[in-house]
């Protein structure tokens, strides 16, 4: 649970960012292309599971997939809305999870071309861009939290 939901984070919270859905008062920058390195801290959680690190590679495709709001967040998240701040965005989303609803609201600051900071009432992630991705990495790649070296093709999972 624990993993699914930083993988959540690390992506869809993450800080993967993209357009907004339509409707939204905002739109989200994309974020950099190239290796990403996200840290991500859950405070209510025993200090074992409490935080985690992974890595992912992106690009606009990918952005425009598995992004915040990207095709994949609309499908699950009938509400997505956007706003720009003075120092960052707001994003508050209403979300379907098998049979439940959750409201999630994230804080975003940073620059999207270096670092970003996503902070909800559950979590805090930072993210850092850290260059080109690696020879072997492609846009949607994701290593697992806790697991570095577990490459997942994220792009291919999502059955799209």
């Amino acid at each position: 649970m624990v993993l699914g939901f930083f993988a959540l984070c690390g992506s869809a919270l993450l800080l993967a960012i993209v357009a907004a859905s339509a409707g939204a008062a905002d739109e989200l920058p994309m974020r950099k292309p190239g290796y990403w390195e996200n840290k991500g801290r859950m405070d209510k959680m025993p200090a074992a599971a409490r935080s985690s690190i992974w890595h992912e590679c992106v690009n606009a495709a990918s952005e425009k997939k598995l992004g915040l709001t990207g095709d994949v967040a609309k499908k699950m998240c009938p509400k997505i809305n956007v706003q720009r701040t003075g120092n960052g965005y707001v994003v508050d989303t209403e979300c379907i999870i098998g049979n439940n609803s959750i409201a999630q609201h994230m804080e975003i600051t940073g620059s999207f071309e270096s670092a970003t900071t996503v902070k909800t009432s559950e979590a805090t992630t930072e993210a850092k861009w850290l260059g080109a991705c690696p020879a072997d990495w492609k846009a949607g790649d994701q290593d697992l939290p806790g697991m570095p070296g577990r490459k997942v093709d994220r792009m291919d999972l999502t059955g799209d």
